[in-house]
């Protein structure tokens, strides 16, 4: 993982992202590690399920 100074200041879900946090980017979006979840599903069509 990669440690940057110029960051922005907020991810496609409007959330503001803070020194330490963890963020991707795919193409144009930039998507805070806690929306990851909802970016997967609702753009990359992945489909999230739960191991019994």
């Amino acid at each position: 993982m990669k440690t940057v100074e110029d960051y922005p200041s907020e991810d496609m879900y409007g959330t503001e992202i803070q020194k330490g946090d963890i963020y991707y980017i795919f193409g144009e979006s930039v998507v805070l590690e806690s929306n990851l979840d909802d970016y997967l599903t609702e753009h990359l069509k992945g489909e999230m399920l739960l191991a019994k």
